[in-house]
């Protein structure tokens, strides 16, 4: 539950939520939309959420789905020099005139600089540099290096994240604040109809791998361990889900996959609608999450949440999400596949194994990423900036 004092606190207060484009849903994206419901339902407040674009995207209509109506507003993506200035002083005018906000909360990197930029003029009492992701795009430059300096605060939701800025811009350690991820425990229901969809047998084991195709992950690793693991008993009867979105890393991945001779055991049937996917995790007997480099994996953390065992390469954002005394049970050395293969076979051998650390998985995210327990550190952020 919301402390009481933090709901005495913030009563009245109205919210602006500025998450992205309304057609596109990620995880920064979701995360928003988590925040949105749960500062709705535990407080009384008013909660907007302003995007790019106009309403009835994909993302427009999951926000509507969960009594959210977001505004749309028309940010020219392509002005520069004077047309941007005057294209951001008109959208500080449009916020205070259609919002009116105590605290405006930006999601990933580009909106936090416009917004950091123009809030002072919104009215607003608080916003915030809200780094979702290990660092993409976060070049270093004035702009950036002001911000840091003169933004209310600073948070991030992994400790890369984290660590690059204080890297980056030479910030005190205090200046960044941690705020896990919320994740929504689900029913689980025991039923999924993906393993029919997808032509994978009942006598199959089915390995995932939830995220978008690119060079941001390393399905590299994964591949190369997967066709090792074939070479097992096990191995033999399992087959590999490589499911997100078809982006830059496609080809490649896909000339690996036949290389390896995995083109009737690896299948990429890419972008899986949001309502789809619990069902698509419930039906996976081991998740797998390879990269290299970035925050605290989204989807790593959902299949903890439906009580999956979730093996992966040993980069923070795993190790955050899965917990350091655990880590090296369930983690590879960030481009081993071996090690990777022997992880994968020993948790697809060993079905109580892999039950059990589900059931951990599941608790670590009910005392670690619940949404109270994100929503709370968003509320105490806001107000240590008050107290000061």
């Amino acid at each position: 539950m919301i402390p009481e004092k933090l709901k005495h606190e913030f009563k009245g207060s109205r919210f602006l939520l500025v998450p992205g484009h309304l057609g596109y849903i990620g995880g920064a994206e979701r995360q928003a939309m988590i925040l949105a419901e749960s500062l709705a339902a535990n407080l009384d407040c008013n909660v907007d959420v302003l995007g790019w674009g106009v309403e009835g995207g994909d993302y427009s209509e999951a926000l509507n789905a969960v009594g959210m109506n977001p505004v749309g507003y028309p940010w020219k993506f392509e002005a520069r020099g004077i047309h941007r200035t005057a294209n951001a002083l008109r959208l500080a005018r449009f916020i205070k005139r259609r919002f009116q906000p105590d605290y405006i909360l930006p999601f990933v990197g580009y909106h936090c600089k416009l917004i950091g930029s123009i809030w002072r003029w919104t009215g607003a009492r608080f916003t915030w540099w809200n780094q979702r992701d290990e660092g993409r795009y976060v070049l270093g430059t004035k702009t950036e290096h002001r911000l840091m300096r003169t933004l209310p605060a600073i948070v991030s939701n992994s400790w890369e994240g984290r660590d690059f800025l204080l890297s980056k811009f030479s910030l005190p350690r205090e200046r960044v604040t941690v705020i896990n991820n919320g994740v929504q425990l689900p029913q689980q229901t025991g039923s999924s109809d993906w393993r029919e969809r997808l032509g994978v047998r009942s006598d199959e084991l089915l390995v995932l791998m939830i995220a978008n195709i690119s060079e941001f992950k390393d399905h590299t690793t994964l591949l190369r361990a997967f066709a090792a693991l074939q070479q097992t008993d096990v191995g033999s009867r399992c087959r590999l889900v490589l499911a997100g979105r078809h982006d830059s890393a496609t080809l490649a991945v896909k000339a690996l996959a036949f290389d390896l001779g995995l083109c009737n055991k690896a299948l990429l049937p890419g972008i899986i609608p949001m309502n789809d996917m619990p069902s698509l995790i419930e039906a996976a007997d081991l998740v797998v999450h390879s990269s290299v480099r970035e925050g605290c994996p989204n989807a790593a953390l959902e299949a903890m949440a439906h009580g999956r065992c979730v093996v992966g390469t040993r980069i923070p954002g795993m190790v955050q999400a899965i917990g350091e005394d655990r880590a090296q049970q369930f983690l590879a050395e960030s481009g081993n596949a071996n090690q990777l293969m022997e992880l994968m076979r020993y948790f697809l051998s060993n079905p109580d194994y892999r039950s059990a650390a589900g059931e951990h998985n599941r608790e670590r995210i009910r005392s670690e990423f619940s949404v109270t327990k994100m929503t709370t550190a968003v509320l105490q952020t806001i107000l240590a900036t008050r107290t000061r």
